[in-house]
């Protein structure tokens, strides 16, 4: 089994795989033991993969010069540049490794969402459309979490005072 296409299975069973050296680090929901035990079973495809797939530290820091480039123009001056290269990273570092929550439960609050309306995100994730707060709390978590993630990586985001 390729290495890409089992990434993606742990992706969509709602699993989170990372690298830490040559040890994958698998979080994700109890259920999604067997895609666990396949993951194991291939572990020199799946940290080949991500090595290929998302890199170290030299793929998001390449991203995020490359993309800092990209925004700035003459409407975008370096620092505001910095910013959106930052957040578009901030946003394929959460779609690729970000937490995803079962279905039935707000990823803001982390309680049931049982016959109440709900907001689908385009992560899979769902909050409760009523209190506002859990769409801000899911937005705050993914953030945070994507940040500490390019940090770790060695990145150093941009309101960090580096200009």
């Amino acid at each position: 089994m390729d290495g890409e296409a089992l990434l993606h299975r742990a992706r969509d069973a709602g699993l989170r795989v990372e690298a830490a050296g040559d040890v994958l680090k698998i979080t994700g929901p109890k259920q999604a033991e067997p895609v666990v035990r396949l993951l194991a079973q291939h572990k020199a495809k799946v940290l080949t993969a991500l090595a290929a797939m998302y890199g170290g530290s030299s793929y998001w820091q390449e991203q995020f010069t490359v993309r800092t480039f990209e925004w700035f123009n003459g409407n975008r001056n370096w620092i505001s540049a910095r910013r959106v290269a930052w957040g578009d990273l901030q946003n394929e570092w959460h779609s690729l490794h970000g937490k995803r929550w079962p279905a039935g439960h707000c990823a803001g609050c982390e309680k049931p969402i049982i016959g109440l309306q709900t907001i689908n995100m385009a992560d899979g994730n769902s909050v409760h459309a009523e209190p506002i707060e859990c769409l801000i709390s899911f937005g705050r978590r993914w953030r945070d979490a994507a940040d500490a993630a390019l940090v770790n990586l060695g990145l150093v985001p941009p309101d960090a005072g580096n200009g």
